[in-house]
């Protein structure tokens, strides 16, 4: 590294490079800072303050939640009630010495999730319309009676005490949901508010949130604003209205026909009516939180998805759009947002970072683990991670410490802290490197909206799962989860990227409004797409397939797949107008394979889903090409004016050799690690070989200079067997002993259920300072620092568990300490449950009992197992 260092100080700055090796605050992870209680007082928000920074973290967002401990002043734990003086004061303190240590600091708008509690009145919390049948002698509700019918006939309102039904009374009912925040503070407790009322928006924002700002006036960076989980929400008091105004009819006498969802007679109007419960909470909550957010200087960090669901055009309100989830082989609701930051020029795009990656054990993610599911958020798109979770603990509470009910947690009380730097550092660099130049996307993928609000049900719409679902190959995996998401798989996507396509999704409004053509392209933001594809689509909006043909007539290529879309949706639409404009781009009778010419482009149906990436390469130019076709390999393309941008991982645990090509390479070909900061030639043959969970950026230069970079000939290794001195750190830590055999702690005396540190220490002789001397571990689990001579020389967490540790050799002999933290599971699954009964009686039960104890048959495998090789 020093004398790529050297030889970079003798070229012109590139400010790419310089970044990469040291990485601005802007561009570093944060993590959420889950206070609980709140329960925080300031010799303790110091403390944990300065572990992040130590750790290499860009910020802090304070995400407030429920308690976790009866007060207990001895122990510094004291519940302040939210938006008490005490609690502001606190939060004051806190911004004030995160911009004193350095940290960004932004905070989630209220507590818990979603928006709403103790200041959200009942006219200004949720509603929900249901049917309910009454039976003849059977009592009206006395909730507000919207429409009443007997059989189909409607009936006057308001119904008559004495009216006797003959037939069963259908009943369209506006009452509260009854649902409350989850996982509230103490004090902040409440009902959810109503995303359909701009009025009830701003009175909370200005009730609840407005306070936290002014107690800390410019400290605060960012707002930020959850997954909508707003369930049962189907109801804006003024839908009928807003309803006419927009589609053109009535809706109330097509009620008994829309909540009829076992019938597909209805599909146009529940299309109708969905689409317009989307527009209102663009209009009615999203636009306006994103307007209050600016008035008071704090940028909108908003997940725009859930519960109600938002359209695409959404998201050219919010500063940094924000997802979560990591299916990337399929579509991931993060693939969905990077799509939409896309078409809104939004180059920050935002990620709740690793939920529930060990679904459903909180306490055994390895950093491993971690690193694996970040590359897999980075390639569906996100450059901004907030990582989940750095959980507000006091020293008090030990190891493992106050652990919210979800996972995975990162702070001093998981071993694995030892070497989380080296993940930061990691991230760091790859988020810097993500964020340069513009994403390179040649592919839209037109989302199956259309089809999945008339059939999504009427008490609420999760559009974002309909829409993921609906692309899977095989059996749907469930939410959240590492081996869920590396399970989930799409042939159709697949075969876009693996043949060296990157896409975005894309649906109606997104098209219709913030799309262009731009000779045969069809241009949205930062995204130009040579290709639309239409997967398994039934119905389209009438004024998107108007907008298609006009895109193949410019010399576009439209792709149906399965299937043609063969209806419009909504139920004034023109049927004859849309079916003119699906036969102009494919013919009156499409056949599967068969192209048809559409002005300067054309139209084909693929018969099935494996098919569209075979097809794409024959018709257009990839953006990038591999030899073999890949299955656990992904790319992420991004242009400057100067070089271009390749992130490549491999996400299964083999290692794989391919052999790759750069259409536009007109320049020299570098390999950029992220792990080392390393920058080397790529092989002219392009052969490129990825450890298991391996990555790396290549970056193509366009001609002129490049970065000093450094070649080395193959490793040649041998076996160091020195006898190791071991010695443990943490709560019940095993005796020290020597060894000349590396197995795991569990299987010696005192550590089968340890979490804590193993310190390893062992001299070594050296003879060539200024070698290579590359330590190679067979297994190291699951995190190591180590220190040559009492100075750091790296850590090692992920595969092939190597580290060079050759400029910090000296001749003669050299102390090698190895410090490795395990899982905080292993001390879990021994300890006595927690008495919760007088948490409880306090505060209710707010959060899930742990599952650890069910699902481990017995602790993980711990220390350095097997060989220590050292490759010169």
């Amino acid at each position: 590294m020093l004398s790529l260092l050297i030889g970079m100080a003798l070229l012109p700055r590139d400010p790419v490079a310089d970044g990469f090796l040291n990485v601005p605050r802007d561009a570093r992870l944060r993590m959420y800072w889950r206070i609980f209680g709140p329960a925080w007082q300031p010799s303790e928000i110091d403390y944990q303050l300065g572990q992040a920074k130590a750790a290499g973290l860009g910020g802090l967002t304070a995400y407030f939640m429920y308690p976790f401990a009866v007060d207990d002043p001895a122990k510094g734990v004291v519940n302040q009630k939210f938006l008490s003086d005490e609690f502001l004061q606190t939060y004051a303190y806190a911004a004030g010495k995160a911009k004193y240590v350095g940290l960004r600091f932004g905070v989630n708008g209220g507590t818990g999730w979603p928006f709403g509690g103790a200041k959200v009145s009942a006219e200004d919390a949720a509603h929900k319309l249901r049917e309910v049948v009454v039976k003849p002698g059977q009592p009206i509700p006395k909730d507000h009676v919207i429409a009443a019918f007997e059989g189909r006939r409607a009936l006057d309102l308001p119904l008559k005490g004495g009216y006797l039904p003959k037939d069963a009374l259908h009943l369209y009912v506006e009452s509260p949901t009854g649902q409350n925040v989850k996982r509230a503070s103490y004090g902040a407790e409440g009902p959810v508010l109503d995303h359909f009322n701009e009025p009830a928006l701003n009175r909370w924002l200005e009730s609840t949130v407005e306070p936290i700002l002014k107690a800390a006036p410019g400290l605060t960076e960012a707002l930020g604003c959850d997954s909508l989980e707003v369930y049962g929400s189907n109801w804006a008091r003024d839908l009928p209205a807003e309803f006419k105004k927009r589609r053109g009819y009535d809706l109330t006498p097509h009620l008994p026909e829309i909540f009829d969802t076992k019938n597909d007679a209805g599909n146009p109007v529940r299309f109708d009516y969905w689409r317009t419960l989307m527009e209102l909470t663009e209009e009615r909550f999203t636009i306006p939180l994103a307007k209050w957010s600016a008035d008071h200087n704090v940028k909108l960090e908003m997940e725009a998805y859930g519960t109600p669901p938002n359209p695409m055009t959404a998201f050219r309100s919010i500063d940094v759009p924000t997802g979560e989830h990591y299916e990337w082989r399929g579509f991931a609701i993060q693939k969905y947002v990077a799509s939409a930051a896309h078409m809104a020029r939004r180059n920050i795009i935002g990620c709740e970072a690793w939920t529930w990656a060990g679904l459903p054990n909180r306490l055994a993610d390895t950093l491993s683990d971690l690193k694996l599911v970040s590359d897999m958020e980075f390639l569906c798109g996100s450059n901004d991670l907030t990582g989940v979770d750095y959980p507000y603990s006091p020293r008090s509470a030990g190891q493992p410490g106050w652990v919210p009910y979800y996972g995975p947690t990162m702070n001093e009380n998981n071993p694995q802290w030892e070497a989380f730097p080296g993940l930061v550092e990691y991230l760091n660099r790859c988020q810097w490197m993500l964020r340069q130049g513009d994403p390179k996307v040649s592919v839209a993928l037109y989302l199956p909206v259309e089809d999945k609000l008339p059939r999504g049900g009427m008490e609420q719409m999760q559009l974002d799962f309909l829409i993921r679902d609906h692309f899977v190959t095989g059996k749907a995996t469930s939410e959240f989860g590492l081996q869920n998401s590396l399970h989930h798989h799409s042939a159709l996507i697949q075969g876009i990227f693996s043949h060296g396509f990157d896409y975005d999704g894309i649906d109606f409004w997104a098209l219709n409004q913030m799309t262009s053509l731009r000779g045969t392209q069809l241009v949205a933001g930062t995204s130009q797409y040579s290709a639309v594809v239409l997967p398994n689509i039934e119905a389209l909006e009438e004024n998107a397939a108007e907008k298609l043909r006009r895109f193949a007539e410019a010399g576009g290529l439209v792709i149906a797949v399965r299937r043609v879309p063969d209806r419009a949706a909504g139920l004034r639409a023109s049927q004859v107008r849309f079916r003119e404009n699906i036969a102009a781009i494919f013919g009156a009778s499409p056949h599967a394979g068969m192209a048809h010419l559409a002005g300067k482009g054309h139209g084909v149906l693929i018969g099935e889903d494996e098919g569209v990436g075979p097809y794409l390469t024959q018709a257009l130019s990839p953006q990038i090409s591999f030899s073999p076709i890949p299955d656990s390999v992904g790319f992420v393309h991004r242009t400057l004016k100067d070089r271009d941008i390749f992130f490549l991982a491999n996400v299964q645990t083999e290692p794989v050799r391919l052999r790759v090509s750069f259409p536009r390479n007109s320049g020299s070909a570098e390999a950029w690690d992220a792990m080392t900061g390393q920058i080397s030639k790529l092989p002219a043959s392009g052969e490129i070989s990825f450890p298991g969970r391996g990555s790396m950026f290549v970056v193509v230069r366009k001609g002129g200079t490049q970065a000093p970079s450094q070649s080395h000939p193959a490793l040649q290794f041998a076996d160091w067997k020195p006898t190791w001195h071991v010695s443990f750190e943490g709560p019940d830590a095993p005796v020290p002993l020597e060894t000349d055999v590396l197995n795991s702690w569990t299987e010696w005396p005192g550590g089968r259920y340890f979490s804590g540190i193993g310190v390893y220490q062992a001299d070594l002789d050296w003879q060539t300072p200024g070698a290579r001397a590359v330590l190679a571990f067979d297994e190291v689990h699951e995190g190591a620092k180590i220190l040559v001579n009492g100075e750091p020389a790296g850590y090692i967490f992920n595969y092939p568990h190597q580290l060079d540790i050759g400029p910090h050799l000296h001749a003669g002999r050299n102390h090698i300490i190895i410090r490795v933290g395990n899982v905080p599971a292993n001390r879990f699954i021994a300890l006595p449950d927690d008495d919760l009964k007088a948490l409880r009686a306090k505060f209710g039960a707010r959060f899930s009992l742990p599952e650890e104890k069910q699902i481990m048959s017995g602790p993980l495998p711990s220390g350095l197992i097997g060989r220590v090789r050292i490759g010169s």
